[in-house]
């Protein structure tokens, strides 16, 4: 086999199976769109061509079997599709070179994709899933305001033509079964931390920092970078309250608290100033650069396995790589607008060459500081349905000591707890607002968002503990959604209407801005929609455009099309969920809200709201053309007012 291949020569040459030994796809909306983000960099810079890694494979027969690789591959054939499907350009993938081996459905699902029937044979599964993702990120992204000049037919060339894979054919005899279970388990190569971690503590040494401090800047990045534990975790803290303070009362400034009086709760305070005198390491003799390295590995792991581990179970919205972006940029104090996160240029971005001894540790100190006030203020995704939370579900929560003991007259004993909310007032809104911007920009590129938020909240270190500072940050919030919505959905004189029309592709944003303002008037709005679940509405990754009223409606049914003024209006759109696209299908309304009522509780509340109406009215066609342009003018106003305060 010809190395490496084009894309176009991938797709068209050849066979390839899955075998039933693998995983589905797996791949969601976050690693879809990451890829299309780096092919749309790639194109931006001018480059000749772009190398998407190696597809490890076994002659089996006829075709090939993949052994490494079937996420990738799979990705790019629905690109391949999506393209092909929702656009006029000449096929030039013709034919379907992929299957899966005794996955029927799975088959299937591809077979209808390529020859663009949707609906027959396309289950709701995972691959019907990805490719509506697939669908809705190629709207997002190409010709967007990061990359104006790139057209869909650019980027279906670029991916054909230029984008290439390298192909690794494993011997003959080689025991395929049993090189996947050991190629799946081997080490990994250094990731962009490590590599930048290590330059940095060489750099240290080189400029003979003292060898404890070199361990401390050690043990403050290990607490950082084991991105889904709270990194005060990795401090020990006192056993009894009676005790002298220990390391995490120190560097968290652990004092009293007056939110809950007479109940042993105690605070912590997020400036975090000079802790690299409060830091405890085990001072020995200078050792390697590799042996320290090591060493702090190995401590890192000491967690104090009593604590709260509901903690723990929970996704953040972010990767440590991302996170470091935020560190560096806040040492330099750089301005959100002239920020990029791409991971791939994480290393140089760094320039540690050009750092002196004193900045890296004024680095480490930034990196625990933000760290902390990530874990404490920013939202999270819990991971388990609990007593408190339901999978799925946002929250915020800070960490706080308590000193308690079940026994009388006994001794109070140190715990850190999580189970407060982060903010005495608002704490509702703030989790809206920070869950409206999570669903909206999902890829680690597109959350400048989030940098401008942690960089709010860092250089109000001081201020989180006092009562009011909730109101204070959920204004700065709703300024941020605002600034945000007059970039995506604005012109010089107000709501750009014409923006929110399907052929001009609504963003994501205005569907999410739209339910936050609904939301927001719940309580005017519900003597108007008393079937529609306000309180309970939560945000979730809802990315797929929805026509209520169907583009092109069951033949079954024999309901005419609307009027393309009508069919794509703001007003006749929905954002649903990528996955229900397939199962809302092609149905009349009034159909649609019979076959699915009992979901329309957990949809987006302006599906809720259209669902209603189309109860109420009967119907939802040109007949109620009136009334669907009236509802939706007044969205649109409800919205408008909340961007401008007329």
């Amino acid at each position: 086999m010809n190395n490496p291949l084009t894309i176009f020569e991938l797709l068209n040459k050849n066979t390839y199976s899955i075998p039933l030994y693998q995983r589905n796809f797996a791949w969601t909306d976050v690693e879809i769109t990451q890829l299309i983000i780096d092919l749309l960099d790639s194109i931006k810079d001018n480059r000749s061509e772009y190398f998407i890694g190696t597809l490890v494979v076994s002659k089996k027969g006829n075709d090939y079997s993949i052994i490494d690789g079937q996420q990738r591959f799979t990705t790019i054939l629905l690109i391949a599709l999506a393209i092909q499907n929702e656009s006029s350009f000449t096929k030039r993938v013709n034919k379907m070179n992929l299957c899966f081996e005794a996955r029927k459905r799975s088959n299937e699902t591809l077979k209808s994709l390529f020859i663009n029937d949707m609906d027959t044979g396309i289950t709701d599964n995972e691959l019907r899933r990805g490719y509506d993702e697939t669908v809705s990120a190629l709207k997002e992204h190409i010709g967007s305001s990061d990359y104006p000049d790139i057209k869909t037919e650019d980027f279906y060339g670029y991916l054909l033509d230029q984008v290439k894979i390298f192909i690794s054919e494993m011997p003959k005899d080689l025991d395929v079964n049993l090189y996947f279970e050991r190629f799946n388990s081997r080490g990994e190569q250094l990731e962009y931390h490590e590599i930048i971690k290590a330059e940095l503590m060489q750099r240290l040494v080189a400029d003979d920092v003292d060898y404890t401090e070199v361990q401390k800047f050690a043990k403050i990045w290990d607490a950082c970078s084991q991105f889904d534990t709270p990194c005060i975790k990795f401090f020990k803290k006192k056993t009894k309250g009676s005790d002298a303070d220990e390391e995490r009362e120190k560097v968290f400034n652990c004092e009293w608290s007056e939110y809950e009086p007479g109940k042993n709760s105690w605070q912590y305070g997020y400036s975090l100033k000079d802790i690299y005198s409060k830091i405890v390491v085990n001072k020995e003799s200078k050792k390697s650069l590799i042996e320290a390295i090591k060493e702090t590995v190995d401590n890192s792991a000491d967690i104090d396995a009593e604590e709260n581990e509901d903690s723990s179970k929970y996704r953040c919205i972010i990767n440590f790589n991302t996170f470091l972006y935020y560190a560096l940029y806040l040492t330099d104090n750089v301005d959100a607008g002239s920020i990029q996160l791409d991971d791939k240029k994480l290393v140089s971005a760094f320039k540690v060459s050009s750092r002196d001894s004193q900045w890296i540790l004024n680095f480490g100190e930034n990196l625990l500081k933000a760290k902390f006030i990530f874990d404490n203020l920013i939202i999270r995704n819990s991971l388990e349905t609990t007593n408190r939370r339901k999978e799925g579900e946002w929250f915020l929560q800070k960490a706080y000591r308590q000193d308690k003991n079940e026994k009388a007259r006994g001794h109070l004993y140190v715990q850190t707890r999580y189970d407060k909310n982060a903010f005495a007032e608002n704490n509702d809104e703030i989790l809206m607002l920070q869950s409206m911007f999570a669903v909206t920009f999902t890829a680690y590129k597109d959350t400048k968002w989030l940098y401008t938020i942690l960089k709010y909240l860092f250089e109000n270190a001081e201020k989180p503990n006092e009562d009011d500072f909730g109101k204070d940050f959920y204004d700065f919030l709703e300024e941020l959604s605002k600034r945000s919505a007059i970039e995506r959905i604005c012109n010089n004189r107000g709501l750009d209407v014409q923006r929110l029309r399907y052929e001009n592709y609504v963003p994501v944003y205005a569907f999410n801005l739209t339910d936050y303002v609904l939301w927001k008037n719940r309580v005017k709005l519900g003597s108007d929609y008393n079937k529609v679940t306000f309180n309970d509405f939560r945000f979730t990754y809802r990315r797929s455009i929805e026509h209520w009223y169907p583009q092109n409606p069951n033949e079954s049914e024999k309901k005419s099309k609307l009027p393309d003024d009508l069919l794509h209006c703001f007003g006749n759109l929905c954002l649903i969920v990528a996955s229900q696209n397939s199962a809302f299908g092609n149905l009349y309304p009034l159909a649609k809200l019979a076959n699915w009522r009992n979901i329309f509780s957990t949809q987006s509340l302006k599906l809720q709201m259209m669902a209603e109406k189309t109860e109420l009215w009967n119907g939802w066609d040109e007949t109620k053309r009136t009334a669907i342009f009236e509802m939706e003018k007044s969205i649109e106003k409800l919205i408008e007012e909340y961007i401008y305060g007329c």
